[in-house]
Formats: structure tokens, sequence, C-alpha cells
């Protein structure tokens, strides 16, 4: 996939009889221009996208693997924003749950727990919620 379709860059096609017959818009950065060409918009979204949007992520996550429990899982992108200074950046937020209540409750199913951050709230590892002692 493109950086042009990640970040969904609109170009459309104005029709309205104006000089200027397409127009190409980011949604992002609400900013937005118009061609004579197609392919002068195009050129210029492709280098709006590499001169004001990270290359590696979208909203500032970048994809981090696949968890056989947890699912998909993102991290914050190293390029764009800066790494929690309780984790030093090493946490990872699973996409398939909307609450941290979520994750704990599905995971508790399995006799499972998640050991979150302090600072970003992230998933830093998955325990046992009861481990064996060994003696």
């Amino acid at each position: 996939m493109s950086v042009l379709h990640q970040q969904r860059i609109r170009i459309v096609s104005t029709l309205d009889g104006s000089r200027d017959r397409w127009a190409a818009y980011c949604p992002c950065c609400v900013h937005g221009q118009s061609f004579t060409t197609w392919h002068a918009a195009l050129d210029w979204a492709e280098t709006h996208l590499l001169d004001d949007h990270c290359r590696y992520c979208i909203d500032q996550q970048m994809p981090a693997g696949r968890d056989d429990l947890m699912g998909e899982l993102f991290e914050r992108c190293p390029v764009c924003a800066l790494a929690c200074e309780a984790c030093d950046g090493i946490a990872v937020y699973p996409a398939n749950y909307n609450t941290p209540t979520e994750l704990v409750e599905d995971l508790a199913t399995v006799r499972l727990t998640p050991v979150f951050c302090d600072g970003c709230y992230g998933v830093l590892a998955v325990i046992p919620l009861d481990p064996e002692v060994h003696a």
C-alpha cells in the first residue's frame, strides 16, 4: 500500500467548468489545492506526503506485530512522537480493544492480566493471575 493510500489524500475532478479541473485535499492537514491536470494533483499529493507526513505511521501509531491473545498491536512511532519516559517506548497498544477494561476482562477469561505503563497506559507485559509457587 502506498503512502498516498495510507494518508487518504483525496484527488477529485471539479467538473464545474472552472479552469482547474482537478483538486487535491489532505484531510489531516485541512490543506488542498486546485490543478489543471490529474498528474499535477498526484505530484502535489506525493510531495505533500513526503514533506509533511511520516512514512512509518498513521496518527503517530506504527504496527508492532500480532499477539495470539491481544491481536493486532501498535506502538508509538519513534519518528513522530517522543518515547514515554516511564517505559522508554516499549509498550504496545492492542487494536482490538476500545478500553483497558475490555482487555483486562478478556484476558481474565484465560487467567492472565496485562501490566500497564504508568506513563502512557500501553501494555508492557501479560502475566498469569495465579502464578505457581515452586518450593
